[in-house]
Parts: C-alpha cells; structure tokens; sequence
C-alpha cells in the first residue's frame, strides 16, 4: 500500500521510520518533509493547501494518510478527504477543537467534570491588564486560545512580567481571546491513544521538557526532548486517566457529534491535590513521538488500520526505554536566526530532523529546533548516556540542548 504523511519535522520523521517497518507499506510520501527523510519520496506542495494535498492523494491513489501539524488538522483536511472517499487517519475540523480552542476544552472539561487547572478567560485587553495587575500569586500561565506559531503559552513570574505578555498578545492580535489559568507542579506525562468514534486504545506514556534550561527556568519550547515511559508514575495513575478522563472524553465527542478518529493524547500532572488535565492534543505530539514509536514492536500501520476498521488492535510494546535529546539553534525559541551549517558526522544511534534544508550539498540548520538524538536501552541512565554521546558529536558553538533529559 502507498502511505502519505503530512507535514516536516520530527515528528513525521519518526512516523516514516515506523511506516517504512511496516510489511504492509510498499511506498512512503512525505508532503513536504525536509531533506533528510530519504527512505521516502518528497512532494513538493503546500501543505495548507489542503485541495492540492487531496488532488495529489487522488492522483497517486494513496491507500492512508497520516497528518502530523495541528493547524492542518484545524483546517479540515479529514473533512475533505472523506468527501472523496480517501482514508486518513486524523480528527475532523470541528472534532481539532480538542486542540485548537483552549476555552472549549475547559468547557468541555468542565460539563464531563474533569479536573484541570484554574482559569479566567478574557477578550478585551483592559479587563485583561486590569486583572493581571491584581494578581498576588505567581507564577500564573497566560495561554492563548486558539493555535499559535510559538504555542500561545506564558509563564508569567511577576505582575510587570503578565502585563507585558498580555500587551504583546494583543498587539500581535487585537481580537485575541486569552486564559489566565493557574501555575501547578507535580509529576508530568502525556498519554497517547488511537481513537475511532468512541473507542480508545492508549499507547504509552512520554515525559517532555518544554522548558530551554535544565533548572526548567528557562523560556517555553516546542519541546527539548522526551523520554518515554516515565519514572514514577504508576500503573494505577495511569489507569486512572484512561478510565475517568480520556474515556469520557471521546464518549463526550462521539454523543456530541464530533465523532473523533486519529490521535488523542492528554497533558496531564498529578499535583498534591490529585490529576489535573493540562491540555487535550489532536495528534502525535513533537518530540514525544520520536521516543514513543520507536518503542511500538507491532506493526505501526496495522494497528491504525486495526482502528479504523473497528478492530481490536494487537499492540506490542518494547520493555526498553527510549529518550531523546533535541539540539537546537542558539537564541531559540526568541529568535530563530541561527542559519549555520550542521556538523553531521555519523553516531551510532536515531536521529530525527526537524528544521534543517539543503544548498548545496550541505545541510544547514533553518533556525529553532534542528534534529533529535534518540537511544533505547535497558535503563534510563543507559539511554542517557548513549544519547549524550552522541549528540555532543553534533552540538558546535551554534548549538545547544538541555543535559537534563531522562533524569528523575
């Protein structure tokens, strides 16, 4: 069968990698990949241009599409594939909700009465700056509601600090609609699922480190790495969350309509008051992906297949862990300048790439996140020191990652 897979980064990198394990694939697509995706064939278009995406899956008669980006899926891409009778495995436009309106989330949060942080919603940035400025506690995180180039997630550590946010937000975009939820610690993890209508199959559990410094001080990312499973958390709390928050909420989409299929994953934090939602997801996460998939021993397109065809998949898991180590261009996430050509000399574990093009026979960073080191072992402290070793070939001065992943 022939597979199309949207989007560029990381993430597709790795569902490639799975795809291509698959005796079921005979042909992989990327749409429109990067230049180190060479076990599939590139296509050059536009990937929000989603009519030229469905003509393209017509024309070459793609048996199953994958999507990675949010803002595809928010899109509508299902939508119009199904109108066509083309098989992708993703959520439809209104069913994105999940992930690219944070207020109907907590809404829908709220009528299930899933427990997630604290928030207040505003649209006028007067209200907004006025009640900022009230605020005794910090930190606070101040989110944005709907999808953002740079995630539309704050952390606000003063009231000068909330007041510029919020001031940058709206100058960006006058009609702006914001949530100033509650700052909470505790152990971190996200559980991924396969979804058909109402049924769930969860898949792993990953840690991700969002934060650019090791001491978690730092600036708001896309993500610095991931190590997957994870420490400390137990099987109970893990079957918690299944059975009281991610159950009902694909029972709560299927009532309501939205009749979600493809990738639901939760954010989800156990604080001393108990398990908190963060936030729902409507895909693979990025880089939570490159270290779950390459822990899947069963075959990766099967088991989606499996789903959308209202069986039971078979879904086999390595005992090994896996972490992985993202290298970044300095300056990121505020400025993403760095253009440097990379020190690609061969290593002896994964790499997953992210921003990097090609001129001239050399491949250069695009700024932002570059390339993710993964290694599985036996233990943490194994993965962690083969994946270090690596990427400390790769790091030059134009570089850098956080030293602290996989650590609990």
């Amino acid at each position: 069968m022939k597979v199309l897979i949207v989007g560029k980064g990381g993430r597709e990198h790795a569902m490639l990698k799975a795809c291509k394990k698959s005796n079921l694939v005979e042909k992989i697509y990327v749409l429109p990949g990067n230049c180190k995706m060479e076990d599939a064939t590139r296509v050059d278009i536009d990937m929000y241009d989603i009519e030229k995406v469905k003509n393209f899956a017509i024309k070459e008669n793609i048996d199953l599409t994958l999507v990675g980006p949010s803002d595809v899926l928010a899109l509508g891409i299902k939508d119009e594939f199904d109108k066509v009778g083309l098989n992708i495995f993703a959520p439809t436009k209104s069913a994105t909700r999940i992930e690219s309106s944070r207020y109907f989330t907590k809404q829908l949060m709220e009528k299930l009465k899933i427990p997630t942080t604290k928030y207040v919603v505003f649209t006028d940035r007067e209200q907004t700056l006025k009640f900022v400025s009230t605020l005794e506690k910090f930190p606070v995180t101040i989110k944005i509601d709907s999808l953002s180039k740079n995630l539309g997630i704050f952390i606000a550590r003063s009231n000068k600090m909330a007041n510029d946010i919020v001031n940058e937000i709206f100058d960006e975009n006058e009609n702006s609609k914001i949530l100033v939820e509650e700052f909470v610690m505790g152990k971190e993890f996200s559980i991924f699922t396969l979804v058909k209508n109402e049924k769930i199959y969860p898949l792993q559990i990953v840690k991700d480190y969002k934060r650019t410094s090791d001491s978690e001080d730092g600036e708001h990312t896309g993500g610095m790495g991931a190590c997957s499973p994870v420490a400390k958390v137990t099987d109970n709390e893990i079957e918690q969350v299944v059975e009281k928050i991610l159950k009902p909420m694909a029972k709560s989409m299927y009532e309501d309509g939205y009749g979600f299929e493809g990738f639901l994953y939760g954010e989800i934090v156990i604080t001393q008051d108990g398990i908190k939602v963060l936030s729902f997801n409507a895909r693979l996460g990025d880089p939570e992906a490159e270290v779950l998939l390459p822990r899947l021993k069963s075959d990766f397109v099967q088991n989606i297949l499996d789903v959308m065809n209202g069986k039971e998949p078979e879904i086999v898991w390595s005992d090994d862990v896996c972490v992985g180590i993202v290298l970044a261009s300095n300056g990121y996430p505020s400025k993403e300048k760095c253009q440097d050509k990379m020190k690609l000399v061969p290593v002896d574990n994964d790499i997953c790439f992210m921003g990097v093009e090609e001129k001239e026979g050399e491949i250069f960073a695009k700024g932002g996140r570059n390339l993710i080191v993964t290694a599985m072992a036996k233990d943490f402290e194994t993965a962690r020191e083969l994946a270090y070793k690596d990427i400390e070939k790769l790091k030059t001065d134009s570089f850098f990652y956080r030293e602290d992943i996989g650590k609990f």
